[in-house]
């Protein structure tokens, strides 16, 4: 993580939240509450960037093949910056294949509803739920993948080839679950199946709740119980409980935060339980241990000219994140 420095001209406005809306070298800046769904409107179809600041703004569905970045998804008290939160439910689908959704550094307070959107790419977030439409529609989502993202319900009815890496995914549930086409990988995650799961590919990873079956396969996972009892696994450890497992951890599941719970192993289970790469499994293994900061550049601190320009503009002096720094 780098601190970099910018000085810009732009207009003084009250609002707390904005956006803007990149389209090739012009940027748009929308404000207030409702500036995310401004800023969406006057999107194109494709390839724009909308970056959203800290703050809470309501909810738009998504239909446009656009990047979509927050400053993160949960507070950061080293940084004293807050989350950036689309509170509401909304839909998403995707219309401009091959190009994609690509969304990153935000929490989702609200139910997306899939409608058929295809290779998403979620980096960094948090999701309250995401869902499939509904039993009468065939369009649902295909080739997702989600990085470093937390999700508390996942209903994973007609996804197709999801990938979870370095991911949390609190409870993972499906109502036709024997369906071939419910295919999910995930790597150096943490994964509760509310319901059984017949077409699960894991890599180490962890693994709790109902069992893995049919299909199913595990490989230098850890899992409680007789969860792997259904499928092929290949050096895995079994726990009898979380409590074994996490440093943190008191015994009573149902009073985790899953926006927060750290997850983090404790250190004879890290040194013992390594993965196919000799890090340790679980979120914090694997080439892109978990993290919440975003990996683009993100407004950290703005200082106001004491002077204005004589069209009205004042000086900004920006500092910036670095995330890949």
């Amino acid at each position: 993580m780098a601190l970099l420095c910018a000085t810009m001209l732009v207009f003084a406005q009250n609002s707390t939240q904005t956006a803007l809306l990149q389209h090739g070298d012009e940027i748009t800046t929308f404000y207030g509450a409702d500036a995310f769904a401004e800023a969406y409107d006057a999107a194109a179809s494709t390839g724009d960037i909308i970056t959203l600041s800290s703050g809470t703004f309501n909810a738009s569905d998504l239909g446009k093949a656009i990047t979509l970045r927050g400053v993160g998804c949960v507070s950061d008290d080293e940084l004293n910056m807050l989350p950036t939160i689309i509170a509401g439910d909304f839909q998403t689908w995707n219309s401009y294949a091959p190009a994609v959704l690509t969304v990153e550094g935000i929490f989702f307070d609200g139910v997306i509803t899939v409608n058929g959107q295809n290779a998403p790419v979620f980096i960094r977030c948090n999701i309250k739920e995401i869902k499939w439409g509904s039993e009468g529609s065939s369009a649902g989502m295909n080739d997702a993948e989600f990085i470093n993202c937390r999700i508390r319900w996942f209903r994973e009815d007609n996804f197709h080839n999801t990938t979870f890496r370095n991911c949390v995914v609190w409870d993972c549930r499906s109502e036709i679950t024997n369906q071939p086409n419910n295919t999910i990988q995930i790597y150096n995650s943490y994964i509760w199946l509310n319901s059984g799961q017949y077409n699960l590919s894991a890599y180490n990873s962890i693994i709790g709740g109902g069992g893995m079956y049919g299909n199913s396969v595990a490989y230098n996972c850890i899992s409680w119980g007789s969860i792997l009892d259904g499928c092929s696994h290949h050096n895995c450890w079994v726990f009898d409980q979380m409590l074994d497992v996490f440093e943190f951890f008191n015994g009573n599941y149902n009073a985790l935060v899953w926006e927060t719970e750290p997850l983090i192993l404790r250190g004879e289970v890290a040194a013992q339980c390594l993965g196919l790469d000799d890090t340790q499994v679980g979120i914090y293994g694997g080439n892109i241990p978990y993290s919440t900061r975003p990996t683009y550049m993100t407004p950290y601190r703005t200082t106001v000219g004491q002077h204005s320009t004589p069209d009205g503009k004042l000086n900004i002096h920006i500092e910036v994140i670095d995330g890949n720094k």
